[in-house]
């Protein structure tokens, strides 16, 4: 059950989604995020980023599946709390998710912050991003369909990209079990799925380094996350 990653379909990559079990869904990733460190690692990868930038204009950053924007919008709150100038597009392509997004977004009022009802492997932007980030985001995608959409991403993104993502296990899956007592049976029904389609670090860090001119690095996080973060090197494409 879990030497290999599963690749059955959750209920909210479906286009018939019901929308209240969306907005469940992501009321339960939005704690998940709040509480058990989705957050705190995006901000701690863009610091860095930031860091490392010395030219003007704010850091420009390409989240992909942002879901219902939570950790952009809180990301951009930390941000301009500390000064740092930020601009995130979160591209999204479900339309039951766009549209709690946008109540998001709309509620907090940020311009720094802006959605897109596109897909990531034909988004084309009119100008680089710095960075990208995929919270919770890869573990929908296969092995290929990650290979694929790195090598896209070369074509607009400058620097970086970090992979906020699950630590596949048995010890992950019985938390998760702990965490959905009390949820709707199709947001336990997806959450434990996800545990099972996320990554083992080896499997991840094997899969990464088949891309030409990039440095890895892969690493454990609490509360059962992962975090890769893949380095574009100047030059050649991938």
């Amino acid at each position: 059950m879990f030497d290999s990653r599963a690749t059955a379909t959750e209920f909210l990559d479906r286009p018939d989604c019901d929308p209240a079990l969306a907005a469940a869904s992501y009321r339960f990733m939005e704690m998940v995020n709040r509480r058990f460190g989705g957050i705190r690692m995006v901000r701690r990868f863009l610091a860095t980023e930031s860091a490392r930038r010395h030219a003007g204009g704010p850091l420009r950053v390409l989240d992909i599946g942002s879901g219902s924007c939570d950790i952009p919008l809180a990301v951009s709150r930390w941000a301009r709390a500390h000064d740092i100038p930020l601009h995130v597009t979160c591209l999204e392509i479900a339309g039951h998710t766009v549209d709690i997004a946008h109540e998001q977004l709309t509620r907090a009022g940020n311009p720094a912050v802006q959605l897109l009802q596109e897909d990531v492997f034909t988004h084309q932007p009119a100008e680089p991003y710095d960075c990208a980030v995929a919270s919770m985001c890869f573990h929908h995608f296969s092995d290929a369909q990650i290979l694929t959409l790195l090598q896209r991403l070369r074509g607009f993104v400058l620097n970086s990209v970090l992979v906020n993502d699950l630590r596949r296990s048995r010890l992950a899956y019985l938390a998760g079990r702990l965490l959905v007592v009390g949820t709707p049976p199709g947001v336990r029904h997806d959450a434990l799925l996800s545990i099972r389609r996320g990554f083992q670090i080896s499997e991840l860090s094997a899969l990464l380094r088949q891309l030409g001119n990039v440095t890895v690095s892969v690493e454990s996080a609490r509360w059962f996350r992962i975090a890769a973060i893949v380095r574009f090197k100047p030059g050649d494409d991938l």
